[in-house]
């Protein structure tokens, strides 16, 4: 029960990591506020946590608009009356070169990816430091650190998300701990159009062998939600199974 009666968000939580990570951290004692722009799915998961004996609420929002994202906060406080966790993980991405990629896709794929970490943190930070503090955990990927070929918009979102969790923890500190966790190649629903014989090419690229699965990413956020990394922030894990240690494979 590493979580024991925290209040803990979770945007994007409908599928993939964000539904893994509100699994485990409802087994752990939280109470969960699944967010999701996917009313079916966002439904479906705070329905199994309660089956389960947990303690859930779904919340239907868009995080990349600010009028959504101020109200998603708003009803957290009025549900709960405060908030202890925070994990900014929703993600969208269009594929695309610079001279490719729309500038509405461009900016789709920024508001969700980076700019809902800011507008959550702008409307939820000033309650959470005046509570008592708490955790953020941001959902970045290796794209923060390395370079991929055809996401322009993905890949300067990620960059900037490791940029904020860095300035996120220093303007909050000792009261607030903010940290990142760096995926590698993870089945997600952002892998819809992945065929097996892709997915098993991704997976060689790995030193173990095998894509991620959210459930890998999820036990990674619950550390750095709970005290067993107390004395971390501004900082970040990479959770890739080794993609990013070399520059071959053997």
């Amino acid at each position: 029960m590493l979580l024991k009666n925290k209040v803990a968000l979770i945007t994007g939580a409908g599928s993939g990591i964000g539904r893994a990570t509100a699994r485990l951290f409802a087994r752990e004692g939280a109470r969960v506020v699944v967010v999701d722009i996917n009313a079916e799915g966002g439904q479906a998961i705070a329905d199994e946590i309660r089956t389960a004996g947990g303690d859930s609420l779904f919340i239907h929002a868009d995080v990349g608009k600010m009028e959504q994202v101020r109200a998603l906060i708003d009803n957290v406080y009025q549900h709960h009356g405060r908030l202890d966790i925070i994990h900014s993980n929703a993600a969208a991405s269009i594929g695309g070169t610079a001279p490719e990629i729309s500038e509405a896709d461009w900016d789709w794929t920024i508001a969700v990816c980076l700019k809902a970490t800011w507008m959550i943190a702008h409307c939820a930070l000033p309650r959470m430091l005046a509570g008592g503090g708490g955790v953020m955990i941001i959902t970045g990927s290796v794209h923060s650190i390395r370079g991929y070929a055809n996401a322009s918009a993905y890949q300067a979102a990620k960059g900037g998300v490791l940029a904020l969790t860095r300035s996120l923890a220093i303007d909050h500190a000792p009261t607030l701990r903010v940290n990142a966790i760096l995926p590698g190649a993870v089945e997600t629903g952002l892998w819809k159009d992945v065929t097996l014989e892709q997915r098993q090419k991704i997976a060689q690229h790995c030193i173990l062998r095998r894509n991620g699965q959210p459930e890998d990413i999820a036990n990674v956020a619950l550390f750095l939600a709970s005290d067993l990394s107390a004395y971390m922030t501004g900082t970040y894990l990479v959770v890739d199974g080794g993609l990013t240690s070399v520059i071959a494979v053997p």
